[in-house]
């Protein structure tokens, strides 16, 4: 379980290693772009969550292993995080990430 620490905040969002490594690329990406977006997450307890992810809002992203990524899913994300709605990983396309076959090298 890797961890996303958003802004000030004390506590940390837990999130799925395989999850976060695609948020991450997708969050790099766009950050490099300077392009800011939403991201609407699930929360422990059952809560959902919107940050508003822009250069100037610190973020601290922590794995605890390596994950490849899916080039098919990472896509899917960054076409969602482009949209007017940001990327909602509450939406069923995101539902299913631990089935999606990985690539282990991509180039952006």
């Amino acid at each position: 379980m890797g961890h996303l620490t958003y802004g000030n905040a004390g506590a940390p969002i837990d999130v799925d290693d395989v999850v976060l490594a695609h948020v991450r690329a997708v969050t790099l990406t766009k950050l490099r772009r300077n392009e800011s977006f939403a991201l609407t997450i699930p929360t422990s307890g059952g809560a959902i969550e919107t940050l508003w992810i822009q250069a100037a809002i610190p973020l601290r992203f922590v794995l605890d292993a390596a994950t490849p990524v899916d080039r098919a899913l990472l896509v899917k994300m960054m076409n969602a995080a482009s949209s007017s709605g940001g990327l909602d990983l509450t939406h069923d396309e995101f539902a299913t990430l631990d089935d999606a076959p990985v690539l282990h090298a991509m180039s952006a």
